[in-house]
C-alpha cells in the first residue's frame, strides 16, 4: 500500500472513529452496534477505491479504526 493510501484511510478512520464517539455517548450499548456498522458503511463508500484488493474496504476501515482508537487510547 502507497504512503498516500495509508494516510488517506487512516484521516478516514480518525473522522469515523471521533463520529462513533459522538454517536454512542450517552445511548445504551444495546444501540452501539447498529450505529456503528451505520456509521462505517458511511465512511467505507468514502475509501472504496483506495484499499488493495487483498481484502474488502470496509474491512481496511475497521482495522484502522482500531489502530487510530488504540494510538489515541495509549
Amino acid at each position: 500500500m502507497t504512503p498516500e493510501a495509508e494516510n488517506a484511510l487512516r484521516s478516514t478512520a480518525r473522522k469515523c472513529r471521533a463520529e462513533i464517539l459522538k454517536a454512542t455517548s450517552g445511548k445504551p450499548k444495546s444501540e452501539h452496534d447498529r450505529i456503528t456498522t451505520l456509521l462505517l458503511d458511511k465512511y467505507t463508500n468514502q475509501i472504496a477505491a483506495l484499499p488493495p484488493d487483498k481484502f474488502p474496504a470496509r474491512q481496511w476501515l475497521v482495522y484502522y479504526v482500531r489502530v487510530v482508537d488504540k494510538e489515541m487510547k495509549a
